[in-house]
């Protein structure tokens, strides 16, 4: 049985989120507020393997893929509500630093489902009782997707095309 304390307890935890969430998206940089642009059009529809061939040559810029994916997937989170972390931040160009350029992902930012663990970032797995329990490190998947040179956006909670 579902106590009134659990309901108003589990209300509070989903607002708590989805405050959070807005206000990450709000923040972004106005980039990727702006329409898509042709050249971003261009990276959407190069497969993976080309974009990571582009980035170890650095025909393309890595800022360009996350900023190109991330309009994608802020769009598709206003018409389906399909995000539940924005994991890119407003110094997103900072990143481009700590990432393996030479690598198998080099630069291609990977959208999690939201039982995988990030630093930093609740793993409530849609369960509101894990919400404001950030986990203190990364998981192993994470780790090995960093090595191998990939950034982050949002978590998902569904597969969205």
């Amino acid at each position: 049985m579902i106590t009134p304390f659990d309901h108003l307890e589990h209300r509070r935890a989903c607002k708590q989120k989805q405050l959070e969430r807005s206000t990450r998206i709000a923040n972004l940089p106005r980039q990727y507020h702006s329409p898509i642009s042709q050249y971003e059009r261009e990276i959407l529809n190069k497969p993976i393997e080309e974009l990571v061939q582009d980035v170890h040559k650095t025909v393309i810029k890595p800022i360009d893929i996350l900023r190109s994916y991330g309009k994608v997937a802020i769009k598709a989170h206003a018409k389906t509500n399909c995000l539940t972390e924005v994991m890119i931040n407003p110094g997103a160009e900072k990143w481009i630093e700590n990432i393996n350029l030479q690598g198998p992902l080099a630069g291609i930012p990977v959208s999690l489902k939201d039982s995988i663990s990030v630093g930093g970032f609740d793993v409530s797995v849609g369960y509101s009782r894990n919400v404001g329990k950030p986990c203190p490190t990364d998981g192993t998947m994470v780790r090995i997707l960093k090595d191998a040179g990939r950034k982050f956006h949002p978590r998902k909670d569904r597969h969205v095309d």
